[in-house]
């Protein structure tokens, strides 16, 4: 679509075919363009070419790179639908149950991005090869070439095509829809997987078209179809997304609500505690991580591997004991207060969330042992909440940052489309206002990938902070896109002791014990 503001949700448009025919030419997804939504049709290899599960790992690398190149094409990596009918429905019914089986990944171009979906949309699909029946045994049918033998006699290879065989209970919500007349895939088929999805406690809407056969179009599976993605795609969280409604904890994270006066209600985060928090009286230093544009407060846990490399680290004492608050920055805040005043971010959290971690937690409430981190926007809103609270903060991390220079307009929402309202809340101009405050008592770094878009944006930033003699780090990293776990995952060991070196000055305030930690020789980038 043209004409639209923010990360798109996606339709991942799975063609069918038998599995040894069709083409992504022929989308029926196309038409959901016009309605806000991104559509990505895909080829995969049919059956002629390659056995399963070759078509479920393309359907996976294409996932995967979507995610990876989400910032080029402004799509949203946390909303894709996977949509297919036929042999496309059962891929789409594949992807949305096998999340994380690592024998369905295949060899995995970028593979620090998931293949998992947030919604499945399957028309009529097969489900179990085993229980069709007829004319789907003979050893020349679509199903036994999509296994490479007579599936009654490779039974065990045609179970795992199976989407019920890796169904969890955090899978993504289904729609099933099938047609009473189907003569090609019987309306059983359907039936089995809807009633597995209930079983297991994931949400499933199945809808039976009577008088329908191997396909159909009509105006009200339309609508039904649209308002399934309406409510699941872009559906608004609670209090334009303040309470972020996913509360699984990952890599180690505890889901936390609190009361932010700032935003009239209810605010998540998640938070790690390192080993030994609960058998100590010890105070610890905090790192607050911003995630990017689209994304969530859990992605410093899964995508990013921000918190299990820093537990590592923490475990093989490269680095002091931390707690690492991860930050709900809403889907396009820019971490500052939105001029219209209906997403207060930066206040809730400068006066609600460091509060009330400080009073939560055995923090050390020093700006020497506090840091704030963020990845794209993120790393805006860590160089625009550092620069503009210096007291506050003791280390500024700019990871590929979206670093809007201070001449553009401000064309974001959360500007409210007013470019002084824009410069007002630059990181380049609080940099130059509170330069001094900065310098003296603030370790800055910005990193950013070689294949960065946003490069030359990080490196006029670096050069505009030697202007205004502000001591930094600067680093380009070799062979980096703008892939968040691309970048933590070059970055190895120096963001550890980058920490090491930050927290060493707070050793005294902070009563972190001397023998829990020892600081590396060279704790520089």
């Amino acid at each position: 679509p043209v004409h639209v503001e923010g990360p798109l949700p996606v339709i991942l448009s799975i063609h069918g075919g038998g599995w040894s025919s069709g083409s992504k030419a022929r989308s029926p997804a196309i038409r959901f363009a016009a309605r806000g939504y991104a559509v990505a049709s895909i080829n995969y290899r049919l059956s002629g070419e390659a056995v399963f599960p070759a078509q479920i790992e393309d359907c996976k690398a294409a996932v995967r790179w979507l995610r990876a190149n989400a910032v080029k094409y402004n799509l949203n990596p946390d909303r894709i639908a996977a949509f297919g009918s036929s042999a496309g429905g059962h891929l789409a019914a594949l992807l949305g149950t096998s999340a994380g089986v690592a024998e369905l990944e295949g060899v995995k171009p970028q593979p620090e991005e998931s293949s998992r979906v947030q919604a499945v949309i399957d028309f009529f699909g097969p489900t179990d090869l085993l229980v069709m029946g007829g004319m789907h045994d003979r050893p020349d049918s679509p199903e036994s070439r999509l296994i490479g033998g007579p599936i009654q006699e490779l039974k065990d290879k045609a179970a795992r095509a199976n989407p019920i065989l890796y169904l969890s209970r955090d899978d993504p919500p289904f729609l099933i829809v099938h047609g009473d007349q189907d003569r090609v895939v019987p309306l059983r088929q359907s039936q089995l997987l809807h009633e597995a999805l209930v079983a297991a406690g994931v949400e499933s809407t199945f809808r039976v078209v009577p008088g329908a056969g191997h396909g159909f179009s009509r105006p009200e599976i339309d609508e039904l179809v649209l308002a399934f993605l309406e409510r699941h795609l872009k559906r608004p969280v609670a209090r334009q997304g303040w309470v972020d409604p996913d509360r699984s904890e990952p890599a180690g994270t505890m889901y936390r609500v609190f009361h932010s006066q700032s935003a009239c209600g209810e605010m998540s985060y998640l938070v790690y505690l390192p080993p030994g928090y609960h058998s100590s009286q010890q105070r610890y230093p905090v790192i607050y991580w911003l995630h990017g544009i689209g994304a969530t407060q859990r992605t410093g846990a899964t995508r990013a591997g921000f918190v299990s490399r820093i537990d590592a680290a923490i475990r093989n004492k490269q680095m002091p004991p931390v707690i690492i608050v991860l930050v709900n920055g809403l889907r396009d805040s820019w971490y500052v207060d939105s001029l219209d005043g209906r997403r207060p971010v930066e206040s809730a959290i400068i006066k609600d969330l460091i509060p009330h971690v400080d009073a939560t937690y055995r923090t050390v409430a020093a700006r020497s042992a506090r840091a704030i981190e963020g990845f794209s926007m993120g790393g805006f809103g860590a160089a625009h909440l550092g620069f503009k609270f210096p007291e506050w903060f003791g280390a500024v991390t700019i990871v590929s940052g979206a670093m809007l220079p201070a001449t553009e307009p401000g064309n974001y929402a959360a500007f409210g489309f007013n470019r002084d309202y824009f410069l007002a809340n630059s990181p380049h101009v609080l940099a130059e206002k509170n330069a001094a405050a900065i310098a003296s008592g603030t370790r800055v770094r910005i990193l950013v990938g070689e294949k960065d878009p946003l490069l030359e944006g990080n490196r006029r930033f670096h050069e505009w902070l030697l202007r205004l003699g502000i001591p930094h780090e600067f680093a380009v990293i070799p062979g980096v896109p703008h892939q968040v776990g691309r970048m933590y995952e070059a970055l190895g060991d120096r963001t550890p002791q980058f920490y090491s070196a930050v927290f060493a000055a707070a050793v005294g305030e902070a009563a972190v014990s001397a023998a829990s930690f020892q600081p590396p020789r060279d704790s520089t980038l």
